[in-house]
C-alpha cells in the first residue's frame, strides 16, 4: 500500500511508522480529566523576577520543557499537552506579563528583551539544568531570543507555529493602537470574539469533542486587552531572523498544513537560519495544536526531547 495513505506529517513514513497517526488513532484526551489532575497535582506559584512578575507551573519529573504561549493565551493552554508529558518530563508553562486582570505590570516599559531576561530568571530560581524550551506562535521569539541569549544553557527548542519575523500589516497596526487604551476589558468581552477565532481556527476544532474549543475559548478570551496590543506591538517589532544562526542546539519546527494565522514562509525563514532544526508539518492542523491535536504534538515533542536530553 502507499505509505503516504499512512504517514499524516511531510516526513514521508513508513506504514506503521508515523508517530502523528499512531497519537491520533490512540485514546483521544479528555480535557476535563486534564484540568482535575492539574489542579490536583501541579504547583503553581507567582515569580517576581526583573521588571514584572509572572505566575508558572510545575508539573511532572523527569528533565525540563519550559512552555511559553502565544498572544492573547496563557499557561494554562499548555495544562492537556503537558498532561501528557507530566509521566516523563518536568513541564514548567509560564504566563507573559500582564496576562491575568487587571495586568497592573508596567507594559509600556516592558521590551521584548525583558521577556527573555525573565524566563532565564526564572530557569535560575527554579534551577533548571539544561530544559528544552518551547515556544507556540508568539511564544516562539520569545523561545529564540533566549536561546540565541544563552544557548549554553538549553539542550534544544520546540516552536510551534512559529516565526523570527512577523510584522502587522497597516490596518491590524492601526487597531492595535486604538484598541491599546481599552483599559478594564478583556478579549472575550471584545465585540465578535468568539466569530474571530472561529475565523481563525475554528474548522479544526469540528471533528473534536466540544471542550477543546471551549478551553480555547476561556484561556484566550480571559486575556486583557492592552496585554494583547502590547504583545501585538512587540511582535511588530521583533526582527530575530539575524539572531538565528547562534542557535545551535537541536530545534523541532511543527507546522500545521492549514495554518491560517503564521504564513508558511515563516518556517522556510526558521529552516533557512537555524543551522540544526527539523521541521514537521501536521496534516489537517491549524495554529493551535495543543488544543485541537494535542495528542500528536505530544508525540512528537516525547521524542525531541528523549533525543536531546538522552532519555
Amino acid at each position: 500500500m502507499n505509505a503516504e495513505i499512512h504517514c499524516q506529517c511531510d516526513s514521508g513514513c513508513l506504514p506503521g511508522q508515523c508517530v502523528v497517526a499512531a497519537a491520533r488513532s490512540g485514546m483521544r484526551l479528555d480535557f476535563r480529566e486534564a484540568t482535575t489532575a492539574f489542579e490536583r497535582e501541579a504547583v503553581q506559584k507567582s515569580y517576581s523576577g526583573p521588571r514584572f512578575s509572572s505566575r508558572y507551573f510545575s508539573w511532572g519529573d523527569g528533565p525540563p520543557v519550559i512552555l511559553g504561549h502565544g498572544l492573547s493565551d496563557r499557561s494554562d493552554s499548555f495544562i492537556p499537552l503537558a498532561y501528557l508529558l507530566k509521566n516523563r518530563f518536568q513541564c514548567v508553562g509560564w504566563d507573559l506579563p500582564g496576562t491575568h486582570a487587571p495586568a497592573r505590570e508596567p507594559l509600556p516599559w516592558i521590551r521584548h528583551k525583558h521577556l527573555s531576561d525573565h524566563l532565564l530568571a526564572l530557569c535560575d530560581r527554579l534551577r533548571l539544568a539544561k530544559p528544552v524550551i518551547a515556544g507556540a506562535s508568539f511564544g516562539s521569539t520569545v523561545a529564540l531570543r533566549t536561546l540565541a541569549m544563552a544557548p549554553g544553557r538549553f539542550s534544544g527548542g520546540v516552536l510551534q507555529g512559529g516565526f523570527a519575523f512577523r510584522p502587522l500589516n497597516h490596518v491590524q497596526r492601526h487597531l492595535v493602537r486604538l484598541a491599546r487604551f481599552a483599559r478594564g476589558r478583556i478579549m472575550g468581552q471584545m465585540p465578535k470574539y468568539r466569530e474571530f477565532l472561529h475565523r481563525a481556527n475554528g474548522a479544526e476544532f469540528a471533528m473534536h469533542d466540544s471542550r477543546r474549543w471551549e478551553h480555547l475559548v476561556a484561556c484566550a478570551g480571559a486575556t486583557p486587552v492592552r496585554t494583547v496590543c502590547h504583545q501585538a506591538l512587540l511582535l511588530d517589532k521583533a526582527d530575530l531572523r539575524a539572531l538565528l544562526k547562534r542557535i545551535t542546539v537541536p530545534m523541532l519546527v511543527v507546522c500545521g498544513s492549514n495554518d491560517k494565522v503564521v504564513d508558511h514562509r515563516c518556517a522556510q525563514d526558521l529552516m533557512s537560519g537555524l543551522p540544526n532544526a527539523r521541521k514537521v508539518t501536521l496534516s489537517d492542523c491549524g495554529h493551535v495544536p495543543c488544543y485541537t491535536d494535542v495528542e500528536a504534538l505530544a508525540a512528537l515533542m516525547t521524542g525531541f526531547i528523549d533525543g536531546v536530553a538522552g532519555t
